[in-house]
């Protein structure tokens, strides 16, 4: 029997929970042509859920185009992301494969043929002299000029991991070319991010180019219930027994995280059986065991007084980490370095304040778990 939870992206048309609301909200605000900021915590789902939209819009005769920033390099590398999500989402379709090529004049598609007889897409520079800003002013322009091109048409346009740009030296021009271009697209324009702090400074501070040019839509955590309805549908789907306890103790552990939920559960699956407390809790070993490398990488990039902070927090979640007792406690360090670190940790989306109970947590529930190891030992 095939293991029914995912660890990776959820197919589009895969089984998913709830989200009912967001996806019909979300495509009506992409159907009115408007502009949307989706943010959330790492690993909500924010991607499967605008695929999905994507796809119903184009079950509907939408043009969808989805481009990904992480990790990008350089301004030439925004543009050519956004020139290649163009041609990837028309190649296949001959009329609008001829309208991308005479509307994107800044770049070529450059196919590969593979042994397994598909093709690999990728682009290169039509011209050598335009670079930098200009090369992705002129490539937004051609991309308005492509969305002209198919005026009876809506046009659906997903940047993830946009709030990536902010790590470029021309981040501010960035901002303002695409700004500019977008504002004359009669597009709907979705920008998704992780990083919440720094997706929603560039919407929200005046002084920037998109203030005020989109809807912020944040992405909530999944319903206790019906994420353990989820859990029990998917245990029994794959003919394995779940009660609803079980469920509520597997998605409790991990704070009802929707992707950690998905992955508890997978391993649970591969343990086999019915679903106990035991297996709940051997699968979270490995579950921890997995995001080792994950979470090691993250700790390396902080600085010691970054790592002490995080560290204490989870240990000890606090509505004041200031209090010279909490700082004595947790030897970290003095308040200005707190307050830096606590800054710096906040704009990595690695810690927020709970808007309810008013204390300061790590965001990753599973990373709170990790840490705590570190220091916790259990004993048999």
């Amino acid at each position: 029997m095939a293991n029914p939870f995912y660890l990776q992206e959820i197919p589009v048309d895969a089984l998913f929970c709830n989200r009912i609301e967001e996806l019909k909200e979300l495509q009506s605000y992409a159907e009115a042509r408007a502009n949307v900021v989706i943010f959330s915590p790492r690993r909500y789902g924010k991607t499967s859920l605008v695929k999905r939209i994507q796809k119903n819009l184009s079950q509907k005769g939408a043009v969808t185009i989805f481009a990904d920033f992480f990790g990008v390099a350089s301004v030439d590398d925004v543009a050519a992301r956004l020139a290649k999500a163009v041609f990837a989402v028309t190649h296949k379709n001959a009329p609008l494969w001829k309208k991308a090529l005479r509307a994107i004049k800044s770049f070529r598609p450059v196919l590969k043929p593979e042994i397994d007889g598909t093709f690999t897409l990728s682009v290169e520079p039509s011209s050598i002299g335009t670079t930098g800003v200009n090369l992705l002013d002129e490539t937004m322009g051609s991309l308005g000029e492509f969305i002209g091109s198919n005026r009876n048409l809506l046009v659906h346009i997903a940047l993830d991991e946009f709030q990536e740009i902010v790590v470029l030296k021309e981040a501010l021009k960035i901002e303002a070319v695409m700004r500019t271009n977008i504002q004359q697209h009669r597009a709907s324009y979705f920008f998704i991010g992780s990083r919440r702090r720094v997706l929603l400074g560039i919407f929200n501070e005046q002084q920037r180019p998109f203030f005020q040019s989109a809807v912020n839509y944040p992405l909530k955590s999944l319903p206790a219930d019906e994420l353990e309805k989820f859990i029990i549908e998917q245990f029994r789907s794959g003919k394995i027994k779940c009660s609803p306890e079980t469920a509520r103790r597997l998605a409790s552990v991990v704070k009802y995280h929707p992707y950690y939920s998905q992955k508890l559960g997978f391993f649970v699956f591969e343990i086999g059986g019915r679903v106990t407390e035991d297996s709940i809790d051997r699968a979270l070993g490995k579950l921890l065991l997995s995001e080792k490398a994950v979470f090691e990488a993250t700790t390396q990039g902080l600085t010691s007084q970054q790592r002490l902070l995080l560290h204490a927090i989870a240990m000890e979640p606090a509505k004041k980490i200031l209090a010279s007792s909490y700082i004595r406690k947790h030897g970290i360090g003095s308040i200005g370095g707190i307050q830096h670190a606590l800054r710096l940790l906040e704009e990595l989306d690695l810690v927020e304040k709970d808007g309810q109970t008013g204390c300061w947590n790590l965001v990753d529930p599973l990373f709170a778990v990790w840490l705590r190891s570190q220091t916790e030992e259990k004993i048999i």
